[in-house]
C-alpha cells in the first residue's frame, strides 16, 4: 500500500485497503489514523467505520478488553496477528513518511515499509525470545529494523547493526522510542 501524503488520501477506500492488507486493526488504530492523517472529526470517523461494516469490508469484534476491525468475523486475535497489530502502532507514526508499506510474511518482519528509498521492517521481540529475534534479523537481508519490545530489559539482549530504533508501547498504546547503544 502507498503511504499517506495528504488528508485527501485518507478515505473509505484507503481504510478498506488497510483491512485487506493487514486483516485486523485495533479500533483505536483506525480512529487514530482517520483523526491524525485525515483530519476527521468524531462523526466522520464513525461514518467511515460504519460504511466499512455496511459494505462488509470490515467487521467489529471484541477480544478480551479491546475492540478490533477484522476482515473476517471468524478471525481471532492471537499469535502473529496480535503481534502485527502491536507493530502497526509503530507504522502509524510513520505513515506520512512511508512511500509504501505492507504486512510481511517473513520471519524477520511483521510489517515492512519504504521511506525515502530505504527499507524498514517492524519486528516484535517477545519476552524470552530475543535470540530468535537476533537470528531473524541476521537472515533478514538489507533492511533497517524497528524492534518492538515488551520491556526495556530486553534491549541489551537484542543485537544487530541494522537496528534503527527500539520501540515500546505503554498502557495507552503510545509508542516510545529508544536508540540502540552507540547510535546518536
Amino acid at each position: 500500500m502507498y503511504g499517506i501524503k495528504g488528508p485527501e488520501d485518507v478515505d473509505l477506500e484507503y481504510c478498506c485497503s488497510l483491512m485487506a492488507e493487514y486483516t485486523a486493526l485495533d479500533c483505536a488504530q483506525l480512529f487514530g489514523l482517520l483523526k491524525k492523517y485525515g483530519g476527521y472529526k468524531k462523526r466522520g470517523r464513525i461514518d467511515i467505520c460504519r460504511q466499512m461494516r455496511m459494505k462488509k469490508y470490515a467487521y467489529r469484534i471484541a477480544d478480551q478488553d479491546r475492540k478490533y476491525y477484522v476482515k473476517n468475523p471468524r478471525i481471532s486475535i492471537t499469535n502473529r496477528l496480535k503481534r502485527q497489530i502491536k507493530c502497526f502502532w509503530v507504522l502509524l507514526d510513520y505513515l506520512d513518511q512511508a512511500d509504501q508499506h505492507f504486512a510481511s510474511g517473513a520471519l524477520s518482519s511483521l510489517i515492512t515499509m519504504e521511506i525515502g528509498g530505504r527499507d524498514y521492517s517492524i519486528l516484535y521481540a517477545e519476552r524470552g525470545k530475543e535470540r530468535v529475534c537476533n537470528y531473524s534479523m541476521e537472515r533478514g537481508g538489507v533492511t533497517r529494523y524497528f524492534v518492538l519490545v515488551d520491556d526495556l530489559s530486553q534491549i541489551p539482549l537484542i543485537k544487530n547493526e541494522q537496528i534503527h530504533a527500539f520501540a515500546m508501547l505503554d498502557e495507552k498504546n503510545t509508542v516510545h522510542y529508544y536508540l540502540p547503544k552507540g547510535a546518536e
